[in-house]
């Protein structure tokens, strides 16, 4: 990986929460696209379960394509998730090499004390793979595409503003405007869903307080990346009225070869204001770390 410069997601977690906290996974790999062995064989659209320390569920989406759902009652780190994957994805395609691609996945801890804390937490993980016969190839080096620091610097001002504009989009209900800026394939969500989704977590947020991108981080044509391209992480800050604490991350990709940016992923995790009122303020450090919240 290439950190060009630093000045701070195929999931999105932009779902109603219920009486929990909603967490991210960890930076590693962010911009993402790795117990015993068992042999399994599943029919098209059907559900098979491969059994190891947690649970991961197998659906054949085609030929030689495939969902892995991996389940946990409570929240794993995204490279553990990872790890319990690639193995299942190599029993999976079994003499072949398994390709994963886009994921996806959403965790969920319970806080603070009374009703809150007796809520269950809950760990989901989802990984389209292809099982491919084809031996891959080693003469694809990437090379890195900016060639200023100059340049570089150009990007983080742009895409600092863009991320602030894309939240005020979002809070002035503007949904047309801020899913022109979103890759829907890539964060495997069409626009009614991401509408939806948006619009449920805007009625429980309220009126923002402070939009604030804390931290921008350029990733210059990663070799461990999916496609090939410029990558822009937003690390973000916000409060709504409703909402005090909304942490995550942007992830905006600009192709080789392309002339503009769009989101691929999205990475978040909020506490409501009822919520923060259980939460004694010893923990709070706590729940920002899992929440990674970046200071500015």
């Amino acid at each position: 990986m290439c950190n060009l410069t630093t000045a701070s997601s195929a999931g999105v977690n932009h779902k109603p929460p219920s009486s929990s906290m909603r967490a991210r996974g960890g930076y590693a790999e962010r911009y993402g696209t790795r117990a015993g062995m068992v042999s399994v064989v599943v029919a098209l659209s059907m559900w098979a379960t491969l059994v190891f320390a947690v649970d991961i569920s197998v659906r054949q989406l085609g030929e030689n394509r495939y969902e892995l759902l991996l389940t946990n009652p409570t929240s794993l780190g995204e490279n553990e998730a990872r790890a319990y994957i690639a193995n299942a994805a190599a029993a999976v395609c079994k003499n072949s090499t398994a390709v994963l691609g886009k994921y996806r996945f959403e965790a969920k801890e319970p806080v603070g004390s009374g009703m809150l804390a007796r809520d269950p937490g809950s760990f989901q993980f989802t990984q389209e793979v292809t099982c491919s016969f084809t031996a891959p190839s080693s003469s694809g080096v990437r090379h890195p595409t900016l060639t200023s620091p100059d340049e570089g610097q150009s990007i983080q001002n742009d895409i600092k503003s863009k991320s602030e504009a894309h939240f005020r989009l979002l809070a002035a209900k503007r949904y047309d405007e801020a899913y022109a800026e979103v890759s829907g394939p890539a964060l495997n969500t069409d626009q009614a869903k991401w509408r939806e989704n948006n619009q449920a977590f805007q009625t429980i947020a309220g009126e923002p307080v402070a939009i604030s991108i804390v931290k921008i981080t350029v990733y210059d044509n990663p070799a461990e990346a999916p496609e090939a391209g410029l990558y822009v992480a937003a690390d973000f800050s916000n409060s709504y009225v409703s909402v005090p604490i909304y942490c995550g991350y942007l992830m905006w990709f600009r192709p080789i070869g392309g002339s503009e940016f769009k989101i691929t992923r999205l990475e978040n995790g909020y506490v409501t204001s009822e919520q923060l009122k259980t939460i004694p303020s010893a923990q709070l450090p706590e729940i920002k770390q899992k929440l990674r919240c970046v200071d500015p």
